[in-house]
């Protein structure tokens, strides 16, 4: 038997002792009312202890990304006779509305003695929704990973980072409030491991930095967002045969053309996204991104499904962690380093810089300098593979249809070992994502940019699957498998066009069918953890832009959450038009109710397993 397969056999006999005494110690949530009467987002689980509050905003208008002077700052400071380490850390906000379309989300990042926004680390970008029934939004997030950040004061920023391509100054800004709460830690809920050392990476120009000498373990979060719907691109040889596709106003998109503003609404090209993390212009790490959904798929069509209930992650954007610890070594050789985070296309592999991020590093304690190297790496020089299967475009008279199948694969390994202080550490990352996707278009009019209707399906499925091995020698350390899958179906139409270069919306209708499903299994000589997380969504709405009313409205939404240590987490709502005809919470869970072990991620956030030691 193998050293991984021995492990294995030994921890999966059931949550060993260590783990029992912090699962046991960390008690379940308790019932509690939805945090949002109309989402179904989980509250981040409490402890049962009594918290120590830091107040840090309160009603604080969260400004517009093109003017940061207006963007408010806040004051932190660690909670007055509450000293670290703290067991857990939440940071709690609320948003009150209307949180109308001219505002998609709002980051909230704490900087340092230099005050820079763009140098900051981000702890939470949260969405509010418009929706009569709701004024007021609650988002969290366990922040207890960024602890490190957490023991001297340091100022905090509330930044709008909606990069919608329309008049900024359309509907009023949300209005902020948060708060931190800190757990102290007890004999019976002790600290968990968290990193040593956060890097705040700036967004806008490669990152030239110095970093600890002693880097063990490394890893980046990243906020994987863009606004555009790129995942609805159709193949540029078909807008250049038949240029209405681009130009039309009534396509999914941002857009709302300004005066002498000729470029059209629909999305060309390939719809791919993902971004690739660079360390010295060597590819080292990537990440999927999640097909977030603004809430106009149209901006003439305003808050196409989802009222009053938001679509997954349109709340709350989860971020994805990146293993660069196969990389510690050469990060921590004292030499400057540059780090670049880049969106990548088919088109062009390096176009945009990406926005959000901040390295996690975990240092060796018992030396100055860390030694190492990298072993493997097949991500650098390999090109996506991309492949079309089908790509057919025909015409009957003024009706232009399209049948397009994509395919997209990106498979690699990266591996590293560091010689510690305990004895050299090897890491082996291998992870796979895959991203298919099937469009059917319809034009009917091609030639009639005034008058021609639109019609589009999307369907894609992008999994990313996992796998990392840390081991000493044949001791492993770690053995962690993590699979991502990002379902989203679209069925669309619209009808209009543009005369004398004013777009005009007649109708249009939308059916969304949206997932967030998430697994993983985790081993440690401690014990083994596993959890799941399915989030789903379907939505529909048809607009009369004639007459101003609304159809086949009405939608469902749930989130479950469950994990190997006696979590279960489980809440629906259902609507019809503005109204909730349904929310249930704990249906499907032991005795009917909710909870939540106090050490769970619910909401699929990362989760370093500090605790499970």
């Amino acid at each position: 038997m193998s050293n991984l397969a021995h492990f294995r056999s030994n921890v999966h006999v059931g949550l060993l002792t260590a783990t029992l005494a912090w699962a046991s110690a960390s008690p379940a949530q308790t019932p509690a009312p939805p945090m949002n009467r109309l989402s179904v987002e989980p509250r981040v689980p409490r402890l049962g202890i009594t918290p120590c509050v830091v107040e840090l905003f309160k009603d604080v208008d969260t400004g517009w990304y093109g003017e940061p002077m207006f963007e408010p700052e806040f004051e932190y400071a660690p909670p007055p006779g509450c000293p670290g380490p703290w067991a857990k850390v939440i940071f709690s906000v609320e948003l009150s509305g209307p949180g109308t379309t001219g505002i998609a989300n709002v980051t909230f990042a704490l900087g340092d003695e230099r005050r820079n926004d763009q140098i900051a680390t981000t702890l939470l970008t949260a969405g509010a929704q418009y929706n009569a029934g709701q004024a007021t939004w609650r988002v969290e997030r366990d922040i207890t990973e960024y602890s490190a950040l957490l023991s001297q004061a340091r100022p905090g920023f509330a930044r709008d980072t909606d990069y919608y391509l329309r008049d900024p100054y359309w509907g009023d800004s949300p209005r902020a409030s948060g708060r931190m709460i800190f757990y102290p830690a007890t004999p019976a809920l002790p600290a968990p491991e968290v990193p040593d050392v956060i890097v705040p990476i700036a967004p806008t120009s490669p990152n030239v930095i110095s970093l600890p000498r002693n880097i063990e373990r490394a890893y980046l979060d990243v906020y994987s967002q863009l606004t555009y719907f790129w995942f609805s691109c159709v193949p540029a040889d078909a807008v250049a045969s038949w240029p209405l596709l681009g130009q039309t106003p009534l396509a999914m998109g941002d857009r709302r053309p300004q005066a002498g503003d000729t470029e059209g609404q629909g999305c060309t090209g390939s719809n791919y996204r993902d971004v690739v993390v660079r360390i010295d212009g060597t590819a080292v790490g990537t990440a999927p991104l999640y097909p977030w959904l603004n809430s106009d798929l149209n901006l003439d069509f305003e808050r196409s499904v989802d009222v009053p209930v938001p679509t997954p992650q349109s709340l709350n954007l989860m971020p994805f962690r990146i293993d660069l610890s196969p990389y510690a070594a050469l990060l921590s050789d004292g030499q400057e380093h540059t780090i670049q985070i880049l969106y990548a296309r088919v088109e062009d592999e390096q176009r945009w810089f990406f926005a959000k991020s901040q390295l996690l590093l975990y240092l060796d304690r018992g030396t100055t300098q860390i030694t190492g190297g990298v072993t493997r790496n097949t991500l650098d020089g390999t090109p996506l593979t991309a492949t079309i299967t089908r790509n057919d475009w025909t015409t009957d008279g003024t009706l232009l249809t399209g049948d397009v199948d994509r395919q997209y694969r990106r498979q690699y390994e990266v591996a590293g070992y560091v010689n510690t202080s305990r004895g050299r550490v090897d890491t082996s990352v291998r992870q796979e994502h895959t991203f298919a996707s099937t469009q059917w278009v319809s034009l009917l009019g091609y030639e009639a940019p005034a008058d021609h209707d639109y019609a589009q399906v999307v369907e894609i499925a992008s999994v990313t699957e996992r796998t990392t091995l840390r081991q000493r020698g044949a001791t492993v350390l770690a053995y962690d498998r993590i699979r991502h899958h990002y379902p989203l179906r679209i069925i669309y139409t619209a009808g209009g066009g543009t005369i004398a270069g004013v777009a005009t919306l007649n109708h249009a209708s939308a059916y969304v069918e949206q997932g967030h499903h998430q697994q993983g299994s985790h081993t440690r000589p401690a014990g083994s953890y596993a959890d799941r997380v399915y989030a789903n969504f379907v939505g529909s709405r048809s607009f009369n832009a004639v007459q101003g009313t609304y159809t086949g409205w009405r939608g469902a939404r749930s989130h479950y959450f469950h994990d190997n240590a006696g979590s279960c987490f489980r809440e629906r709502v259902t609507w019809l038009r503005e109204n909730v005809t349904e929310h249930t919470q704990g249906v499907g869970c032991p005795n009917g109710i909710n909870r939540v072990r106090g050490f769970a991620h619910p909401d699929g956030s990362p989760d370093n397993l500090g605790w499970l030691r």
